[in-house]
């Protein structure tokens, strides 16, 4: 079978077929070139039938104005599609009233909910901070009345420079 569209002078012949009956020229150009091609005549026999089957459908009637209607919605899809829609800012225009006013009352809410929780988490750690403080043990002020002698005594002294040497 011949893929349509491969040689220029049978598609030619095809497209003169839409439009009109061959003539016989035409029609023994197209007995030689099918002689030559003979897969080629499934496809011109399909070609032929669909042709003759719509030669066959009746004209519908359109309204007096159908072009001149169909160039109008043409220039205003154009124009449309030039100017990239409505602008952004008018776009707000669209929504229902009701909608900002309950966006800005849920921002509200929210941000009032989030404030609440933070407080409420602020307070509890500075108790829990409180608590444990509470729970380590001071020392008793007799210790504070010897601070002296005890800071002496705890005090590291000097290395011992000969037992080091002796070590080594």
């Amino acid at each position: 079978m011949i893929v349509m569209g491969t040689d220029p002078f049978y598609e030619k012949l095809r497209e003169i077929s839409w439009r009109r009956k061959l003539n016989s020229a035409e029609e023994h150009d197209l007995r030689e070139w099918l002689a030559a091609h003979p897969k080629a005549q499934e496809s011109l026999d399909l070609e032929t039938g669909l042709t003759e089957a719509l030669r066959k459908v009746p004209d519908v009637p359109v309204a007096s104005n159908f072009t001149a209607r169909v160039l109008q919605a043409v220039e205003r899809e154009t124009m449309a599609e030039a100017r990239g829609g409505e602008p952004r800012w008018k776009l707000w225009r669209r929504l229902p009233r009701w909608l900002p006013r309950v966006a800005s009352a849920t921002l509200v809410v929210t941000a009032a909910g989030s404030l609440y929780l933070y407080n409420e988490s602020v307070q509890a750690r500075q108790k829990d901070l409180v608590q444990r403080v509470a729970r380590v043990p001071l020392p008793s002020p007799e210790i504070l009345t010897n601070f002296d002698a005890i800071r002496i005594v705890s005090a590291t002294p000097a290395p011992d420079e000969q037992l080091l040497a002796l070590f080594q």
